[in-house]
C-alpha cells in the first residue's frame, strides 16, 4: 500500500542474541508489566516493552541505536514480575552485548574477547608480551635475596613502557567506541533535537549519579546487586589512586616501591583491594545463589567477574607473599597479577568493563534531550505507540 513500508525481520539478529542470553524471547506477548514494574523507566517512551518488539522483529539497527537499551541498569525486576517468563532485563543484556561489539574500535577485539574459544589467545597475548620485554631486560629468573618485584618485572621497559602504552590504547579505543555511540544515538530512535548548551554540563551530575549508584539503588527483587557493583566501582577507584601516587612517587620524587605498611598510599591500595575482593566475591554468591533469579549467566558475564576477583586476590597475595618471604610463590604470583591488570586496561573498550563507558554516555544524552530516568507507566501507552509508523511485518520470525 502507498506510504507503507514493509519491515524483514532480521532472522540472524534475533538468533544472535537469543544465543546471547536472550533465548526467552518469544515469550513476550507485549502485556506492558515489565515497564509498569521498571522504577527507572520514563512516562514518554517507557522500556523495556517497545525493545522486546523490537527484538522479536530482528530490528537490529533500532537496538543497537537505542540509548535505553543502556539506561536499564539489569536489576531483573522486569523479568521477576513477567507472567510469561520472557525475563527482558536478560533481552537487553544481549542487545548491550551485540552494541558492544558494534561499536567497538577494532570489532574483531571484541569479538575475540567475547568468544570463549579464544580465552587461550586473549590471556596468552599479555604473557607473550611479559615474557619478551623481561627477557629483553634479562631477568627471566627468581632473583637473589629480598623480593623486590621491580627486579623481576622490570621498571623499563615493562611499567614505563608496556602499560602506559596499554592505557593510550585502552583510551583511543574507547573514545572512538563512544563517538560511535553517540552518533548512532542522535541517529537512532530517540534522536530528539538537543537541548542548548553543551553536552558536557551534564556530565557532573552524571557522574555524581554514577558514583552513588542511585539508579542501582530502584532494584528491588536484586539489591545485593548494588552491594556489589558498589563496591567493585570503588575498589577500581581506590586502586587507581593508589597507582597514581606510586606513578607521582617514582617519577617526580625518586621514592621506589616497596613502601612501609604505615605508609597511607600502601593503605589506601590495602583498603581498595579487600573492597574489590568483596565486591566481586559478593557479585559472583548473588550469581550462583540467584540463578537466573539475578539474570542469565554468560560467558561474557563471569570472565570479566574471575578476571577482577583475580586482579584483587593476586595483587592482596602478592604483598602478603612478600612479607612472608616466599619469593617461588611471590614471583609467579605477580606476575599473574599483571596478565589480570593488562587484561583490564587492554580489553577495557570490549568486555562487559564497558558497561561503565558506554551507560554513562547513555546518561549524558538522556540528560541532554531532557530524556530523564524516573517512575513510569506503560500501560496507558497504545501498542501502536512502539510500532514503527505505517510499517507492515513480514511474516518469518
Amino acid at each position: 500500500m502507498p506510504g507503507e513500508n514493509l519491515i524483514e525481520p532480521d532472522l540472524e539478529f534475533v538468533r544472535e542474541i537469543k544465543a546471547s542470553g536472550a533465548d526467552s524471547l518469544k515469550k513476550c506477548f507485549q502485556c506492558a508489566t515489565c515497564s509498569t514494574v521498571c522504577g527507572l523507566s520514563p512516562d514518554d517512551r517507557p522500556f523495556p516493552r517497545k525493545e522486546m518488539v523490537w527484538a522479536q522483529w530482528g530490528l537490529r539497527s533500532r537496538l543497537v541505536k537505542d540509548p535505553d537499551v543502556w539506561l536499564c541498569h539489569q536489576c531483573n525486576d522486569c523479568s521477576q514480575y513477567c507472567p510469561r517468563g520472557a525475563r527482558p532485563g536478560d533481552v537487553l543484556a544481549a542487545v548491550r552485548r551485540v552494541a558492544i561489539r558494534e561499536n567497538a574500535f577494532p570489532r574483531f577485539v571484541a569479538a575475540m574477547v567475547s568468544d570463549p574459544r579464544l580465552l587461550p589467545l586473549v590471556f596468552a597475548i599479555p604473557a607473550i608480551l611479559l615474557f619478551l620485554l623481561m627477557a629483553a631486560a634479562g631477568t627471566l629468573h627468581l632473583p637473589d635475596g629480598e623480593i623486590i618485584y621491580r627486579n623481576f618485572i622490570p621498571q623499563w621497559p615493562v611499567v614505563d613502557v608496556l602499560f602506559p602504552l596499554t592505557a593510550i590504547w585502552a583510551l583511543v579505543c574507547a573514545g572512538i567506541g563512544v563517538r560511535r555511540l553517540w552518533k548512532s544515538f542522535r541517529d537512532g530512535p530517540h534522536g530528539e533535537p538537543l537541548r542548548s548548551g553543551s553536552p558536557s554540563k551534564h556530565v557532573g551530575p552524571v557522574i555524581l549519579n554514577v558514583l552513588t549508584h542511585r539508579n542501582f539503588r530502584e532494584c528491588v527483587v536484586n539489591r545485593g546487586r548494588y552491594l556489589a557493583h558498589f563496591n567493585i566501582m570503588w575498589g577500581f577507584i581506590l586502586l587507581a589512586v593508589t597507582t597514581t601516587c606510586v606513578a607521582a612517587g617514582v617519577y617526580l620524587f625518586h621514592e621506589e616501591t616497596p613502601y612501609s605498611l604505615l605508609n597511607p598510599i600502601k593503605w589506601i591500595g590495602n583498603v581498595g583491594a579487600i573492597i574489590l575482593i568483596f565486591g566481586s566475591s559478593l557479585a559472583i554468591v548473588n550469581r550462583l545463589s540467584q540463578g537466573e533469579d539475578g539474570g542469565k549467566d554468560t560467558y561474557f558475564d563471569w570472565l570479566f567477574l574471575l578476571v577482577v576477583l583475580g586482579t584483587g586476590v593476586t595483587g592482596f597475595l602478592s604483598e602478603i607473599l612478600r612479607l612472608a618471604d616466599v619469593p617461588g610463590a611471590a614471583y609467579p604470583t605477580y606476575f599473574i597479577h599483571l596478565v589480570c591488570v593488562w587484561f583490564l586496561f587492554a580489553y577495557f573498550p570490549f568486555s562487559k568493563f564497558a558497561h561503565a563507558l558506554y551507560r554513562t554516555t547513555a546518561l549524558v544524552y538522556a540528560r541532554h534531550i531532557g530524556r530523564e530516568l524516573k517512575k513510569g507507566s506503560a500501560i496507558s501507552i497504545p501498542f501502536a505507540a512502539i510500532r514503527p509508523p505505517g510499517a507492515e511485518v513480514e511474516a518469518g520470525g
